[in-house]
């Protein structure tokens, strides 16, 4: 299967594993984040049961990002919302264990409910801490969007891919940030990082602070390819957000402003 197609089949998948018409009636669809999708993929297609690994996997990816959505504001008319994003996000785990148990696989059960303990433990400290920088806030939070995939790299003994997989990730994770940013989407990481992060007050600070931290994960990405082409899985310009075409438009709406 090319890219898209693995995309589409596991979204698909996902979605009707998922679907639930109350759910779907009062809360937006939850977002399969296809950059760890992808992954998951790569690492675990040798695996007579690749396709229950990746869908069970990213159901806690959701059911973790659904109640990352439940906020402090408690006003009556946001309480029904909270409540059930809360019941969401509850539904979602309650999935991927009964798929899980269904098919007696206790050791990927263990595995992904370590992962989502220590990933809440990180995100506990990380949520209410305050950084000086974006690179300092980068390097805390890498470990966040990466747990669940290195729990998968170890369960299948593909570790030695971990530098490369998890550095991808975060470049892939700024392109999709920086597209929602121009379109004028906030999303949950926009705000921490303006809320957490004090040299960062406004969108155009915070878009100029993620080109920076991109372009450096980039070169991170090619002096790891340089020094282990053999580990190398997952193509470092796999355009998954159709972030190159928008670059390109944004540089020449840039120029011809400048030009006038």
């Amino acid at each position: 299967m090319t890219y898209i197609d693995t995309i589409n089949y596991y979204t698909n998948l996902i979605t009707q594993t998922i679907n639930q018409s109350f759910l779907n009636k009062h809360l937006d669809e939850p977002e399969v984040e296809v950059h760890k999708l992808i992954t998951l993929h790569e690492l675990v297609q040798d695996k007579p049961n690749y396709q229950e690994l990746v869908q069970t996997t990213m159901l806690v990816q959701i059911a973790l990002n659904t109640h990352d959505k439940i906020t402090s504001d408690f006003k009556e008319e946001n309480i029904r919302k909270q409540q059930l994003t809360v019941l969401a996000g509850d539904y979602y785990s309650g999935i991927y264990y009964h798929l899980l148990a269904n098919h007696n696989n206790l050791p990927f059960i263990r595995l992904l409910a370590d992962g989502i303990n220590e990933m809440t433990q990180a995100k506990m400290a990380f949520y209410y801490s305050n950084f000086s920088d974006l690179d300092s806030f980068l390097v805390d939070y890498k470990e966040i969007e990466s747990k669940l995939i290195e729990k998968v790299a170890d369960f299948v003994h593909k570790t030695e891919q971990l530098p490369y997989i998890t550095t991808w990730l975060m470049a892939k994770r700024l392109e999709f940030e920086l597209i929602k940013l121009r379109n004028n989407k906030r999303t949950f990481l926009h705000k921490l990082i303006i809320e957490n992060v004090q040299s960062i007050q406004n969108n155009v600070q915070l878009e100029k602070k993620i080109r920076q931290q991109l372009m450096k994960f980039n070169q991170d990405l090619d002096e790891i390819i340089t020094d282990n082409k053999k580990t190398i899985a997952i193509p470092k310009d796999l355009d998954l957000f159709n972030y190159d075409t928008l670059q390109k438009k944004w540089n020449m709406v840039l120029e011809e402003g400048l030009s006038q």
